[in-house]
């Protein structure tokens, strides 16, 4: 049986960005309401007044682009196209999950989506996606790899 990758996200107009801000906002707050709840248990980090910043950056990403995000990756993650019923079993800690329910609210990943994983160790999206890009350089690829980062991150030596 041969699976098909998913689709990435298309934001390709003004309206399904829009769509997918609100999308991000939503899941957010229901995320908060299942962590309070214990659905959701260990806490996450709510992406809450940034889902501007994910909607531009993987608007301009094509399929075959990479991204690698932070703690607070799951407006990254939804607005790459992960599903989020996939995400929110993986936060719950069910193996519908994106990582079978393994890697939780800061480890969320897709390859087949280009999503190279969300990382809880500050700044260290930067070197994963530096190397999604030599390694797509180097098979003669144009592929972008996006790392997302906040600026607590800048001093960093990776950066």
């Amino acid at each position: 049986m041969t699976t098909t990758a998913p689709a990435v996200a298309a934001l390709d107009t003004p309206e399904r960005r829009y769509r997918m801000l609100r999308l991000i906002r939503s899941f957010e707050e229901r995320a908060l309401d299942l962590v309070r709840s214990g659905v959701i248990t260990g806490g996450i980090h709510p992406y809450i007044g940034q889902e501007a910043v994910a909607v531009g950056v993987c608007a301009a990403l094509r399929a075959g682009d990479r991204l690698a995000s932070t703690h607070r990756g799951h407006g990254h993650v939804l607005a790459r196209g992960l599903d989020p019923a996939r995400l929110l079993a993986e936060l719950a800690g069910r193996t519908g999950g994106s990582n079978r329910g393994r890697g939780g609210s800061m480890h969320a990943a897709d390859l087949r989506l280009g999503i190279l994983g969300a990382n809880g160790i500050v700044g260290a999206g930067a070197p994963i996606a530096v190397g999604a890009a030599w390694a797509d350089r180097q098979a003669g690829s144009d592929a972008v790899a996006v790392a997302f980062f906040g600026d607590g991150a800048l001093n960093q030596g990776v950066l």
